[in-house]
């Protein structure tokens, strides 16, 4: 870590590598500019230095891999069925697209799980501690 950077930049950095989302890091430590903060160069040398010193665990990028694989819908479907959905309290990680078209229809496309559940099963293969994380990962799920 890089004890010349304010704290707030270390915590969101160490936030950001947790959850990859920079709205939600940014939430974490009481602020609301997640995406300009990760733009900034400081913030971008600390996720370096983060990352040099394996803060982002094997665990961590499985258990991501099941948040996307077993995750729920219903906020990107909230998304746009509802006239004015409060954007920042929607759980959006699992949409990938949304397109309307000239005559209001709507198209919500959202990632591929089977590629995530592919990952999550190579991923298994490899490590014993893959299946613990795995089945961490899908209690959080449920929980949410």
């Amino acid at each position: 870590m890089n004890p010349n950077l304010p704290s707030e930049k270390r915590r969101f950095a160490a936030a950001y590598l947790r959850c990859f989302d920079a709205d939600a890091a940014a939430a974490e430590i009481g602020r609301t500019d997640g995406i300009r903060l990760l733009s900034t160069p400081a913030v971008q040398h600390e996720l370096e230095l983060q990352r040099g010193q394996c803060d982002v665990r094997r665990q961590d990028v499985i258990r991501r891999l099941a948040q996307l694989a077993f995750g729920r819908a219903n906020d990107c479907v909230r998304l746009v069925l509802e006239d004015a959905p409060e954007i920042d309290r929607l759980d959006l990680s699992l949409l990938a697209e949304v397109k309307r078209n000239e005559k209001g229809t709507v198209e919500v496309k959202l990632i591929d799980r089977i590629r995530a559940l592919e990952q999550l099963l190579e991923a298994g293969t490899d490590a014993p501690d893959c299946a613990e994380a795995f089945f961490a990962a899908a209690e959080d799920v449920d929980e949410d």
